[in-house]
């Protein structure tokens, strides 16, 4: 279903209003890798990197749908596909409340059933948690709702779990109004600099005509690249805010983008090809060491196909799990720490060790200097 319209008067579905252009951003798997979805036509994700990096927030127009920051909040969440909430109430973020009420009544099916239901835990850290396990089992991004104050700082941790294990979740949380940040306002803390070292990506919405463009720019980081946490601080007068919705539009974000756009133009030349296979034919003992990008990249299939045209033993790390199949001859489970002892002596013996989507953390490699001792190349 497409965006809809609000009257300002009760938050009422407006049959009257204009349909909304509106792009739809989400990722398939295909043959030539992750696919960006945008207004149904398929491009591949280098291409629509470049497209969003010439998608500037277009101008007021007066074909334009007004609607409060609260309700461009929920708006967004819907385009974005976000079917379930995570969150924990509080002053400052319950227009956004109220406004997640409205659409879900609005909406309601037939059936009774909500499109957007809001699941209340018992406090904001257990709703940061739920939103990423909720993304850990779908593959989509995690959404949790909560207030200023102890609200966001209860969110730290559940977001820094999920920027160490690449969960792609959006919190976003109510601030006191614009005016009194930095005032040690009641529930105010300065959850920008708290976030900022802790999360992906944090945003502080100050100006309520960029609300829209941050939102789904924030769902473009959370889910692009190396997936991870983005936070939105939405000051309280920024929900409040009555404006143009235009139902398209990210930031600029050149940096990021252009990043982006280099990872994936990245492959091997023939050179680099060819002195690969040469190491590979040279060694006697290679082991294929994967770690949770293959699951993120989508490339179980080809990690499970590699390894058995070549005969090739498989060790994963814990966010590895799942990229081959266990049960298999060819698997040695998960190595390190935690790992087991087989996975570790297969590590110590190998003469070639091919690391893919995995980062030698302290938790496999403890003792650099000790790790792989005898392997003669090692290719990451």
């Amino acid at each position: 279903l497409g965006p809809v319209a609000w009257k300002q008067s009760a938050g009422r579905l407006d049959t009257s209003a204009p349909p909304l252009a509106t792009a739809n951003y989400g990722i398939r798997a295909s043959a030539a890798g992750p696919v960006y979805v945008i207004n149904r036509l398929f491009f591949p994700r280098s291409v629509s990197s470049l497209m969003n990096a010439a998608m500037p927030i277009p101008e007021s127009s007066e074909s334009d749908i007004t609607l409060s920051g609260a309700e461009t909040v929920v708006q967004v969440l819907a385009d974005e596909g976000v079917d379930v909430i995570f969150g924990y109430s509080g002053g400052a973020i319950l227009p956004t409340y109220d406004a997640v009420f409205r659409y879900n009544e609005t909406h309601r099916g037939t059936d009774g059933v909500e499109p957007m239901p809001l699941i209340v835990p018992a406090n904001e850290q257990a709703a940061g948690f739920m939103a990423a396990g909720y993304a850990r089992a779908s593959g989509k991004v995690g959404v949790c709702l909560v207030t200023s104050g102890p609200g966001a700082t209860n969110t730290v941790t559940p977001v820094r779990d999920c920027a160490a294990d690449s969960i792609p979740i959006v919190v976003l949380c109510g601030q006191v109004p614009t005016a009194a940040i930095g005032s040690d306002g009641f529930q105010e803390a300065p959850v920008s600099t708290i976030m900022g070292s802790a999360a992906k990506h944090m945003f502080l919405v100050t100006d309520p005509n960029k609300l829209e463009a941050t939102l789904r720019s924030a769902f473009e980081i959370a889910r692009s690249g190396r997936p991870g946490p983005v936070v939105v601080d939405i000051p309280k007068d920024v929900q409040n805010w009555s404006g143009p919705f235009r139902g398209q539009g990210v930031l600029p974000l050149p940096g990021y983008r252009a990043r982006l756009n280099k990872i994936v133009s990245n492959t091997l030349d023939e050179e680099d090809a060819e002195s690969f296979l040469a190491m590979l034919k040279q060694s006697s003992r290679p082991l294929l060491y994967a770690g949770g990008g293959v699951i993120n990249g989508g490339a179980s299939e080809q990690l499970r196909a590699f390894s058995d045209a070549f005969g090739i033993p498989v060790t994963t790390t814990l966010m590895g799990i799942g990229a081959y199949d266990t049960t298999r001859e060819l698997s040695l489970q998960m190595l390190g720490m935690h790992g087991t002892a087989f996975a570790n002596y297969a590590v110590d013996d190998c003469d070639f060790l091919i690391a893919v989507g995995a980062r030698f953390d302290d938790r496999v490699a403890g003792v650099p200097s000790k790790f792989a001792p005898n392997a003669k190349h090692i290719a990451h």
